[in-house]
């Protein structure tokens, strides 16, 4: 059983779906207009994704400054942390530095344009924390990671990483076996970026309950018939 003095927090990391500032590659197939629609949907399905996860702390990690009135209207259950960092990798490193330093325990950042993740994968990557992992990362299909959890502060495993590759999920687990740290790998998910992953992701809610995604679903349907 898990200590009461165990505190998690999850963070989606977000950006205010803005034309030409989300999901530009699958803007440029299908417009930026559609492509930060289409974002703001995913995001939507994820937070409530995240609300499933019992006994935690949710987070937004966002971006851009100025974002909060956006954030907090969406999302009014979720505290807000703003992302700080020159890149992807030290953003990342930053706000789970400074969740780790504040008061929790164990500390999660999430992908905001994964609608398909189970929800206990979330509660199953503290669960390898809490079974002596020091890293829990959830794989995408790409070679990226949909979700990191940790129990102290990683760095090394997040700010010389090259992110947004094919090989930034093997180059993570790379520098963790470097540093001797034991790594656990949840279940694999989706991720969106091309219009083939729309057909896919369409492709894949057919075989899942209607309740799975309900944004992205109805946005998918309207668009891809």
């Amino acid at each position: 059983m898990t200590s009461p003095t165990v505190k998690r927090i999850v963070m989606v990391v977000a950006k205010a779906p803005a034309r030409g500032q989300t999901k530009t590659r699958l803007g440029a197939t299908i417009g930026l207009d559609a492509a930060a629609d289409f974002y703001q949907c995913l995001l939507l399905d994820v937070l409530d994704i995240v609300r499933a996860v019992p006994r935690i702390t949710r987070a937004i990690a966002y971006l851009p400054v100025g974002a909060e009135g956006f954030f907090r209207e969406i999302a009014p259950d979720f505290e807000l942390v703003l992302q700080q960092g020159d890149d992807l990798g030290a953003r990342l490193d930053h706000v789970l530095t400074h969740a780790l330093t504040a008061g929790y325990t164990q500390a999660a950042v999430m992908s905001s344009d994964t609608p398909l993740v189970d929800p206990g994968a979330i509660t199953q990557s503290f669960t390898e924390l809490d079974q002596g992992a020091d890293v829990a990362l959830g794989p995408c299909d790409d070679g990226g990671y949909y979700l990191m959890a940790l129990r102290a502060p990683q760095p090394d495993i997040l700010r010389p990483i090259q992110m947004s590759t094919p090989r930034v999920l093997q180059d993570t687990l790379n520098a963790a076996a470097r540093l001797d740290l034991r790594v656990a790998l949840l279940p694999m998910t989706r991720d969106i970026d091309t219009a083939d992953d729309l057909r896919g992701i369409q492709a894949e809610l057919e075989h899942l309950p209607t309740t799975t995604a309900p944004r992205t679903r109805t946005w998918l349907q309207h668009q891809l018939t």
